[in-house]
């Protein structure tokens, strides 16, 4: 109990730090055009095809870059070695600030499928998705952040780490049919965004997609936590 009461302090300040340095504030704007452009295009003949492309790249993008520009402006305005000389807990740092972002990208998400298709999908294969997505990206934010604090190096690295991890897409959209890709961390939460307002997976499909996704979550984090851990602590 007392560690799940030092979680959700720290998940009401990482709310208060993403607040404060606007990254909150760009979420939302983002999401309000957005949302009124499926909206005003709710009709087009490829509109899940176009959602999922949005609605995936919003929570990796609020995951990967969002977890290492606060992490920079906080070791800029000395907020970072400040937090590691209290007794707070690295995992509790680390997983605060994830489930903020993930929650920030799950409600744009979801913003931009409400207007896209009203209440019209599964909610609950499509909020596992979605926080799976941001959860992953947002850990590989840890490992990048890691090796670097300049945020200029931290842009051109995760380039790289953005096309890895989005390699599903390319299958789902018929450009490639590489088997491989199905090994890459975020494909059981990509299909289950696109079974929530798509065709639906099998059911072996359907648990192999959410038991992969907590597997990869499990593995980036712990391996993310090790990286991390060494790098403050250098």
């Amino acid at each position: 109990m007392e560690n799940l009461k030092h979680l959700g302090q720290q998940l009401k300040w990482q709310f208060v730090i993403l607040h404060r340095n606007n990254l909150i504030n760009i979420s939302v704007g983002i999401t309000a055009m957005y949302g009124l452009i499926f909206y005003l295009f709710k009709d087009f003949a490829y509109m899940e095809k176009a959602l999922t492309l949005l609605v995936y790249n919003d929570p990796s993008l609020i995951g990967l870059l969002f977890f290492g520009l606060a992490v920079i402006l906080e070791k800029n305005q000395e907020v970072l070695p400040a937090f590691l000389v209290t007794p707070m807990s690295i995992h509790h740092y680390l997983l605060s600030r994830t489930i903020a972002l993930s929650i920030i990208g799950w409600l744009c998400a979801l913003g931009m499928t409400i207007a896209a298709l009203g209440l019209s999908f599964n909610w609950l294969h499509f909020s596992f998705g979605v926080i799976g997505v941001c959860f992953i990206f947002s850990l590989a934010g840890v490992f990048l952040i890691s090796y670097t604090s300049e945020f200029l190096n931290y842009m051109l690295l995760s380039i790289p780490i953005m096309m890895l991890l989005s390699l599903p897409l390319l299958n789902y959209y018929n450009l490639t049919d590489v088997a491989w890709f199905k090994m890459v961390p975020t494909q059981g939460a990509t299909d289950l965004l696109i079974s929530s307002y798509e065709v639906p997976l099998a059911i072996g499909d359907l648990l192999w997609a959410y038991a992969s996704t907590i597997l990869w979550i499990g593995v980036l984090y712990w391996g993310a936590f090790k990286v991390f851990s060494k790098s403050v602590r250098s």
